[in-house]
């Protein structure tokens, strides 16, 4: 090996500059997000097999799915909650809806108590589904006792899951259903329930009017004794006086008393019916409560609680009790439920005020009667105190008769409160199972399997960093995309052979690599605006990836069409161009950059192709660096561009060594050529980056050795490619 000295004269390496804005948007490998549909298309058809994969497992677990589900049967009742038939007859008509009006809050509070676990658990124990086998889990030989607390809410929660109840439409009716493993139990329930539902209705509005009927019924027992007393006594002062039809109507004071007595009448009856009230609203339910009261408020917080377990239901159903949202919903019920039992106890106060008010009146009246009696007695007249015992009677007999009315509608009122829910279509036990549904199964198991499929495709896309496609450098990289070099075979990438066929007539399997290498000249010459590179640099990120391929091959490109070409082997690590023209390699670039021997010396003619020189890298210096970025060698590749057209510079890799960095100073442009498969965006952004702070004007990217039949290029070239070429040879032939 000969050592030569350093260069004489100091190096001279390229000044480090900013990259500019576009230069940035691959340095920090800053993918695009513009992914149009087509990418995503060929992704799929890439990964089509992993697709089909998945999409067979989601069909194969729709298949087991309907093999080991059992089957369930769903039932449905349908019933008519209507106007309540006794509101007509309540002690307290003020307020109320319109006739035949049902409130959705209504329809809500009677579907929440359809759902209700004292009547989940009344059908439990009417149809004995305690001891079931097609109601409990199957394989279950638990024996469920029901004095327990804890076997009651697991037999409620399981009675619970398959019950369902809607309002059809915007009509008062309710659609009940329930799912089971049995047909016939599935029906059995659902009517059970039902009948269940209406002696519950039935039986809470009975005892709310049967405890108002029962105080009037105490109450008539002292206004009868009050009735009979009265009445001895008016018989008594009639004999003591012996007055028998006598008119005592022309008296000023009798006519007073009369009044004042009527008013004492009207005052007592309006304190019963104030008392019959307030008792009414301690003894009945909330919402019986708020619809006596007629209270906005009330009403109000009663239409909210509605909605809080309506809400509360539909949730607890579909992602159980440790949902947030139920939280939430459960706080909010507690709050209402605490202003609800103040806004009653405010309603109630406001009716024990009015029975006060009344009591008061009534006492007051009372004494003014009292005084007017004992001015009447003072002025000594029986017959006053005979038409005072009469008038008492009479007031006495009216009031009883009126409560003894009310005592009757009371009852009526009781009997009435079950004709507000009618049953329109009863459960029939159901001839086909409402699941498992086998073609929703098969169906949603292949979407299923489609979507993984299509993200695990996403998903391994994302993770391959290799370059691979045309996409991969232009849209992720942001570097412009010169050519395509097919992979062929290696004895067809000899200079002997490439020009042979290149310079045939006839056309064969060499026309995919001479198309692609001529494309490659085309986009080279048209890559800079105004004159096309002189002077192209040709470098790859790592070692191996065909760059010296490229190079001999496009200098031979240029030179069949008829230009000047040199081509220089500045690999003086590892050179290879004289091997591939078998050209001697004693004296060449080292030896013209040390001065050994003039550039006429080292440039070697090709003898098949007159218009191609070969400055071969010479003898193996020990500073390649020094000698590349020194100032013989910008001189001298200014000295050759007056010689030829175009200069054509094999480099070694850029992230091997730094003499492809170095030399980006004396040339117009940079071709950086990067394998199929082989080459990572990370590594190609860190060439890049390195080619660009040396100032280096970065013509495009050279992809080589392309399977042009992976599904990365189908959409590019494809088999219509090789068909097209086959069909030349065909036409030959």
């Amino acid at each position: 090996m000969s050592v030569y000295p350093p260069p004489s004269e100091p190096v001279v390496l390229p000044e480090y500059r900013e990259p500019g804005e576009r230069e940035r948007s691959f340095l920090s490998l800053g993918l695009n997000d513009g992914q149009t549909l087509q990418h995503f298309l060929l992704i799929g058809k890439k990964y089509i097999w992993l697709v089909l994969v998945c999409a067979l497992l989601g069909t194969g677990a729709g298949f087991v799915e309907n093999a080991t589900s059992p089957k369930e049967y769903l039932s449905s009742a349908n019933i008519e909650i209507t106007q309540d038939t006794a509101d007509q007859f309540r002690v307290d008509t003020g307020g109320g809806y319109e006739s035949g009006y049902i409130d959705v809050t209504k329809l809500d509070t009677e579907i929440a108590i359809l759902k209700s676990s004292t009547l989940a658990m009344a059908t439990i124990v009417s149809l004995h589904l305690d001891q079931n086998k097609d109601f409990l889990p199957p394989g279950s030989n638990y024996a469920f006792d029901l004095s327990k607390i804890r076997d009651r809410h697991a037999l409620i929660g399981a009675f619970e899951g398959g019950l369902a109840a809607e309002r059809f439409g915007h009509t008062n009716i309710l659609i009940l259903s329930y799912t089971a493993r049995n047909p016939q139990l599935a029906a059995d329930i659902c009517n059970t329930l039902i009948a269940n539902y209406v002696e519950h209705n039935f039986s809470q509005n009975y005892a709310a009017t049967q405890q108002v009927s029962d105080w009037l019924q105490r109450q008539l027992g002292d206004l009868r004794k009050r009735l009979e007393a009265s009445q001895e006594h008016m018989l008594t002062v009639q004999k003591d006086i012996g007055l028998v039809g006598i008119d005592q109507t022309q008296s000023i004071v009798l006519s007073r008393l009369v009044d004042i007595s009527h008013d004492v009448t009207t005052a007592e009856s309006q304190r019963l019916v104030a008392e019959a009230k307030l008792i009414t609203m301690q003894s009945a339910p909330p919402d019986v409560l708020a619809t006596l009261s007629s209270d906005p408020v009330l009403l109000n917080l009663k239409e909210r609680m509605t909605s809080l377990q309506a809400e509360y239901a539909s949730l607890n159903a579909k992602y159980g009790e440790k949902n947030p949202r139920l939280l939430e919903i459960r706080s909010e019920m507690a709050e209402v439920t605490e202003a609800t039992k103040r806004e009653q106890g405010t309603v109630i106060s406001r009716a024990q005020e009015e029975v006060n008010a009344a009591k008061q009146n009534q006492d007051a009246l009372q004494r003014r009667l009292d005084q007017e009696k004992s001015s009447a007695y003072m002025g000594n007249s029986k017959a006053v105190e005979y038409s005072l015992a009469r008038r008492e009677y009479e007031s006495n007999r009216s009031l009883y008769d009126g409560l003894q009315q009310r005592l009757q509608e009371a009852g009526i009122i009781a009997g009435l409160h079950s004709t507000n829910i009618r049953k329109i279509d009863p459960a029939d036990a159901p001839d086909f199972p409402s699941s498992p549904r086998k073609s929703v199964n098969l169906t949603l198991g292949l979407l299923c399997g489609l979507g993984i499929g299509l993200l695990l495709s996403f998903m391994v896309e994302a993770l391959d960093t290799n370059i691979k496609t045309i996409y991969d450098i232009e849209e992720r990289l942001g570097l412009p995309m010169l050519g395509v070099v097919p992979q062929v075979d290696s004895k067809l990438l000899s200079p002997e052979t490439f020009v042979r066929d290149a310079t045939s007539p006839l056309p064969g399997a060499w026309s995919r690599l001479a198309e692609a290498y001529r494309s490659l000249r085309t986009t080279i010459l048209l890559s800079r605006a105004g004159t096309p590179p002189q002077v192209i640099l040709i470098s790859s990120a790592k070692p191996a990836e065909g760059k010296t391929s490229i190079t001999t091959l496009e200098s031979i490109v240029f030179a069949l069409n008829g230009a000047r070409v040199l081509l220089i082997d500045s690999d003086l690590r590892r050179p290879s161009v004289h091997l591939r023209f078998r050209i001697a390699n004693k004296v060449g670039l080292t030896s013209v950059l040390t001065g050994k021997a003039g550039a006429e010396e080292a440039i070697v003619p090709v003898t098949a192709l007159p218009s191609l020189h070969i400055l071969p890298a010479g003898p193996i210096a020990p500073m390649p660096a020094e000698l590349l970025g020194s100032l013989q060698m910008q001189r001298l590749v200014e000295g050759l561009r007056a010689s030829y057209d175009f200069i054509l510079i094999d480099t070694p890799p850029v992230l091997t060594v730094t003499d492809a960095a170095v030399l980006v100073s004396v040339s117009d442009g940079v071709v950086l050529v990067l394998r199929y498969g082989q080459a990572t965006r990370n590594v190609v952004a860190r060439a890049s980056e390195i080619l660009l702070r040396s100032g280096a004007h970065l013509l495009g990217v050279v992809l080589n050795a392309v399977d042009l039949q992976s599904s990365d290029y189908a959409e590019y070239y494809g088999r219509a490619y090789n068909d097209y070429y086959q069909s030349r040879v065909d036409v030959e032939e």
